[in-house]
């Protein structure tokens, strides 16, 4: 296929305007088309936001990305406060409908629409309840924050305990909700997991694991949640932290192949020539998973940007074409909690057995290495960013690795 001469980008917040940026970069001259849920720049740094925005120690202009004047050198199409409602692909050009009944078309549609809060099987519309996925997510929880007493978390993944650790890093009383056994367990295993378990409690989190959620207590003000053994915990801030679901349903009808996310390969290419994704929506195939993966991590987004853009520009948008970019950067992420850092490279399975190198957990200075089948699959390192460097080559490589004094 030639070069494209139109792109339309489903989604305008990281991954969708890392894209135009990208695709400006490499000298693409065609027309862009942005089409975005939020009504303001949707181009910010969302890992802060249940972090230093929530305790007040950053203001949302400071997260922006991209200043305005950045955003109209650009050149874009940009629809904002708009959301897409179907995708068309009957004909050689992609249609999108959208929410206020126009419709764009382009020779190659991207999806970077991202990801949506999980909601609870009961009800959840009492005041004082909320999510945190966008920047006015945050800014109404740290509001309520100002003033709440009793902060209960629901659900002990990143965002949960990211949430949790800013609430009581402002004195409040925070009691995290879970049915793992460990803090991020479906993701790090339980070995890691407890390293942040010990984390929390010793600076007062109450951890209650393995404990399911029935409902919210109140009238119109959420006062407690009621646990699944009966126990209602005291509550006038909740933060419903149960993960993300890709933001998908838009695309039911259009031959786009959608599990969990939209199916991709390693260059980000679709069932459908011409249809593209990237991003939290995205299942892109992982040659150290041997699986698609789709991940939520910040690190994740900009390579894939690189990787749909150099595609597109070199019209390499089919499937079953050959591909002018693939994606095999290293995994890698990092979360903040009580002023310790935790860093992780590579693609570690729950299942994986972990070697401690040095510290404990709980503490700052552990250093992990995940390993199976006597091979490195991940290192982990808290507040030890040159001890992670050290192991990064060995875990991109999946060095052998014999065992050392068999922590799990």
């Amino acid at each position: 296929m030639a070069r494209p001469e139109n792109v339309t980008i489903v989604g305008g917040s990281l991954g969708g305007m890392s894209l135009a940026q990208e695709l400006r970069r490499l000298g693409y001259e065609g027309g862009v088309t942005v089409i975005g849920a939020e009504r303001t720049r949707a181009h910010y740094d969302r890992t802060q936001l249940s972090k230093d925005l929530l305790t007040g120690l950053a203001e949302p202009e400071s997260l922006y990305l991209m200043t305005e004047e950045e955003v109209a050198d650009l050149g874009l199409d940009l629809r904002t406060g708009r959301r897409a409602t179907g995708l068309s692909v009957a004909t050689g050009r992609k249609s999108v409908t959208v929410d206020d009944g126009s419709s764009v078309e382009a020779d190659v549609v991207v999806i970077a629409t991202g990801s949506a809060a999980r909601r609870p099987p009961f009800p959840a519309d009492l005041r004082g309840v909320h999510v945190l996925r966008t920047l006015n997510d945050a800014l109404a929880v740290r509001t309520d924050l100002a003033t709440a007493t009793n902060v209960v978390v629901l659900g002990a993944g990143f965002i949960g305990c990211e949430v949790a650790a800013s609430a009581r890093s402002l004195g409040r009383s925070v009691t995290v909700v879970d049915l793992q056994p460990a803090p991020m367990c479906t993701v790090l295993g339980p070995v890691v997991g407890n390293h942040f378990a010990q984390l929390h409690r010793a600076r007062g989190t109450v951890l209650e694991l393995g404990t399911g959620v029935a409902g919210l207590v109140g009238d119109d003000h959420v006062s407690g949640v009621r646990l699944t053994d009966g126990r209602v915990l005291d509550a006038d801030l909740v933060v419903i932290g149960f993960g993300g679901v890709p933001a998908t349903d838009w695309l039911r009808g259009s031959g786009v192949d959608v599990d969990n996310g939209v199916v991709c390969d390693d260059a980000g290419r679709t069932s459908v020539a011409g249809v593209l994704a990237l991003g939290d929506a995205a299942r892109w195939h992982s040659p150290r998973h041997g699986r698609p993966v789709r991940s939520e991590h910040w690190n994740h987004v900009s390579p894939q940007a690189t990787v749909v853009a150099e595609n597109i520009v070199a019209g390499a948008v089919a499937a079953d074409g050959e591909a002018v970019s693939r994606l095999d950067a290293l995994p890698s992420f990092w979360t903040d909690q009580f002023g310790t850092r935790t860093q992780l490279v590579g693609a570690p399975d729950p299942e994986d057995d972990v070697d401690i190198l040095a510290g404990a957990p709980g503490e700052s200075g552990l250093v992990a290495v995940y390993t199976r089948h006597g091979r490195a699959t991940a290192a982990l390192a808290v507040d030890a960013p040159r001890a992670l460097i050290r192991h990064q080559a060995l875990v991109a490589d999946g060095a052998p690795w014999p065992r050392t004094n068999g922590a799990r």
